[in-house]
């Protein structure tokens, strides 16, 4: 029996998009995507993919995936069950259901070369919600515009509020009537009648359970941020935001945070170079911080150092969600990634990352992937590898927090295509990259791990 439980994996995204139909960026789009099996037994999944109307466009079924092992599927590549494809130019989202506990990571790219190459990455979501966070939007600031897919995961057609806010102001809102079961809809801020110059958040409020991803992009093309919208379930008084840099030679990391209680929020940031930043939050608003640009949003404790590569934790007397880009804004500016902050429940002493690469494909794919040690000290972590060219077990340390490079490590051989699980005699928190090693462009493409069973 497939279950239907907090392990379904939505896709509230489209694939093999046609760029037009998506409205400002340039290129044609296609989301191929990994599943792993978190279970103890072998899997049999299924992904049901789903037109924008709700109804059903085909499905494919992967049978006997082994524990720990992954499934991939690539739209463009390879066929449905019954032997037919989706169609060029198809957009919708899909739902993966399985009989052990999996999880997937999907991963957006467009068709064009060069500059204009762009990609991203985020994880499936299992956890549909009434009230989804959208930390980071941004209408007509500049180039940048962000673009929403909101899919209905509940038993009944939806209606959706999208309010945008800044500091303690909604300063916008959007609505969604009778969205069908299963059906998702594309909401683009570049299309908003009086959004402009904004740099906020977004509350999704429905009458029924929704499945929200985001997309930062530029219109002029050249770069895309990704990230899962969280929903209220994920928000906490501590957060951990493992990989966080700041100017570590041309890469940083700006966030923002949204107070999701009706009261104001006293914020301290703690870094592991022992630095601390005290901030405040309105009640229901949002804040924004880059401090390489030496943007502190009134927070005190600055300025933060430079060349920092470490890791955050955030503690608050109410309720956050937090959602962070890195990106390469001090030197070339052609890469980004997007991540959103951990909540206790989402950190453990096993954690998995879903898709493994070494050299992987014409594109010499890499993933790298950096630990947090909750709380700090020394962590001794067993990382259990498993893809299309075996299994392959090492055991490492890591003091309070690391980055592990495919590459350089050498854990795995060129060529690998999989899924890792890390067990570690302590509670961490773990995210993903992936990056071209002969591509340009927007290459680089990031997700959180996910806490396994």
């Amino acid at each position: 029996m497939m279950r239907k439980l907090r392990w379904i994996i939505l896709f509230a995204v489209l694939f093999s998009i046609v760029g037009s139909a998506w409205g400002a960026p340039p290129g044609q789009f296609t989301i191929d995507f990994n599943i792993q099996n978190m279970g103890t037994g072998p899997a049999n999944i299924v992904v049901n993919f789903i037109n924008p109307d709700g109804s059903s466009a085909g499905t494919k079924t992967f049978s006997g995936v082994p524990a720990g092992g992954s499934a991939y599927f690539n739209p463009a590549l390879h066929t449905l069950d019954g032997g037919g494809t989706l169609p060029s130019g198809w957009q919708g989202a899909a739902i993966v259901s399985a009989d052990q506990p999996v999880s997937a990571i999907a991963t957006v790219a467009n068709n064009l070369s060069g500059s204009q190459y762009v990609s991203d990455a985020y994880v499936g979501i299992g956890e549909p919600s009434t009230v989804v966070f959208a930390p980071i939007v941004m209408a007509k600031l500049g180039p940048w515009n962000t673009r929403m897919a909101i899919q209905n995961a509940g038993a009944s057609p939806a209606n959706v509020e999208i309010r945008f806010i800044s500091g303690g102001n909604v300063v916008a809102t959007q609505s969604i009537s009778n969205l069908p079961v299963g059906a998702s809809a594309l909401v683009d801020q570049l299309d908003h009648p009086t959004l402009t110059n904004f740099n906020g958040s977004a509350i999704i409020s429905a009458t029924q359970p929704v499945a929200v991803t985001v997309d930062e992009y530029r219109t002029t093309g050249g770069l895309l941020v990704s990230y899962s919208a969280l929903p209220l379930s994920k928000a906490s008084t501590t957060l951990y935001m493992p990989g966080y840099i700041n100017a570590y030679g041309p890469w940083t990391t700006d966030f923002t945070m949204i107070n999701t209680a009706s009261s104001p929020a006293s914020v301290q940031i703690q870094f592991t170079n022992n630095q601390t930043l005290n901030c405040s939050i309105p009640a229901n608003g949002s804040l924004y911080l880059n401090p390489a640009a030496n943007v502190y949003g009134g927070c005190t404790g600055g300025p933060l150092a430079s060349n920092f590569y470490g890791a955050a934790t955030v503690s608050s007397t109410q309720p956050l969600v937090i959602a962070y880009n890195i990106a390469n804004t001090l030197g070339p500016g052609d890469r980004a990634i997007g991540y959103t902050a951990f909540a206790p429940s989402d950190v453990g002493e096993k954690m998995a990352v879903p898709l493994i690469e070494n050299q992987y494909s014409g594109g010499k794919w890499t993933t790298t992937f950096s630990v947090q040690v909750i709380d700090g000290g020394t962590a001794n972590l067993t990382l259990n590898y498993s893809g299309n060219l075996g299994t392959y077990i090492r055991n490492v340390t890591v003091n309070n927090a690391q980055t592990f490079n495919q590459l350089s490590d050498g854990h795995i051989p060129p060529g690998f295509l999989g899924s890792v699980t890390i067990s570690s005699d302590k509670p961490i928190a773990v995210i993903g990259d992936q990056n071209s090693l002969i591509l340009s462009g927007d290459v680089a493409a990031g997700f959180p791990g996910v806490k396994s069973p």
